[in-house]
């Protein structure tokens, strides 16, 4: 007579024969985005210059394909030019596909994250983009953090109250450019540790 199954699944015990030796098991993971290789490609081209770059990228802003100019040492630097010098990836499609040594304008923002924010705290009349144009609540506390890149830094232990700001911020830059922007900066900041419950916040909807 035949056995009547009533599920279509193994059970843990029939399953016990299609364990393996885990120990042979190697995972390769497919994370392009290392510092330790791209400090190295920095070095090479010039850390001062891709500092300060960053610095102009964040704190000004670019779009469009337009980078602008910035200073340093007094030499004025047209940033489009230096990136096709230096093979910095400024024009990629949205499929493009990036090597761990790759730079590109969001990845130096990223870099040097930490040089941003101490460059907002040394320049206490400087004001990024983000925060002029997109921030609701503007106060000197805000204004040193609201920036491109700040995702990267913020401590999923005490930064909460800041990154609701930001986030506010990246919301009303969607509500007003029609784009999806904060989407983006909430995988970022799930990735490093956040929880998803505590990044759910609708301030545009109480504009309307």
């Amino acid at each position: 007579m035949a056995t009547i199954r009533f599920s279509t699944f193994l059970s843990a015990e029939e399953f016990e024969d299609y364990k393996i030796n885990y120990n042979l098991v190697s995972l390769v993971f497919t994370e392009t985005y290392n510092e330790y290789t791209l400090k190295d490609t920095i070095d090479k081209i010039g850390k001062d210059v891709c500092c300060t770059i960053a610095i102009q990228l964040a704190v000004v802003g670019y779009g469009n394909k337009s980078y602008g100019k910035v200073k340093f040492n007094e030499t004025e630097i047209d940033i489009l030019t230096f990136f096709k010098k230096n093979n910095v990836k400024s024009d990629l499609n949205i499929n493009a596909k990036l090597k761990p040594e790759d730079l590109t304008p969001r990845r130096l923002i990223r870099f040097f994250r930490h040089a941003i924010l101490d460059y907002l705290k040394i320049n206490q009349g400087c004001q990024s983009y983000l925060f002029k144009k997109y921030c609701l609540d503007k106060n000197d506390d805000t204004r040193s953090f609201i920036f491109p890149g700040y995702e990267h830094l913020a401590d999923p232990l005490t930064d909460h109250e800041r990154i609701k700001k930001l986030l506010e911020t990246y919301e009303y830059l969607d509500y007003k450019l029609n784009t999806h922007i904060k989407d983006r900066i909430i995988r970022v900041l799930i990735a490093r540790g956040f929880n998803k419950d505590s990044l759910i916040y609708n301030k545009i909807g109480d504009l309307q």
